[in-house]
């Protein structure tokens, strides 16, 4: 299965970086993003407790970016939009003592794991939200 929340988290956020005078709803997202409304409203709700974003309700509510979009990296999106905090995870599974392979093996792949979520962090903590929007075509 792929994991689509941080793709997504990242087109909601440039979308209300490029909208950053209006409120938007997760519906208009959702239409925007042909997406659940809400798988939408469930990454926003990520997004508002990383502060990212503000979120208000009632009539004529709606959501909207909460910071300078240069303030924003992609390191933070990232970290909003994972429940796990890490985009690979090892096995957990029992060993068999008598295998020199299954006894190494946990550790040998948390190092792998460490390593590449330890260049996905350094690479997108190098771009911002305002990268980004400079890259959409008006």
């Amino acid at each position: 299965m792929v994991d689509t929340r941080f793709p997504v988290s990242v087109h909601i956020m440039v979308s209300l970086a490029y909208h950053q005078n209006e409120l938007m709803s997760s519906d208009q997202l959702a239409k925007v993003l042909k997406t659940n409304p809400t798988f939408i409203r469930k990454l926003v709700s990520r997004l508002v407790e990383a502060g990212l974003i503000e979120s208000f309700r009632g009539k004529g509510g709606g959501i909207r970016i909460s910071k300078d979009p240069a303030a924003i990296s992609l390191k933070d999106i990232y970290l909003a939009s994972l429940e796990e905090k890490q985009m690979l995870c090892t096995p957990n599974k029992p060993i068999t003592k008598a295998c020199p392979v299954s006894c190494s093996m946990q550790e040998i792949l948390c190092g792998i794991v460490n390593g590449i979520e330890a260049n996905t962090h350094a690479y997108l903590d190098k771009m911002t939200l305002s990268d980004l929007l400079k890259k959409v075509s008006a």
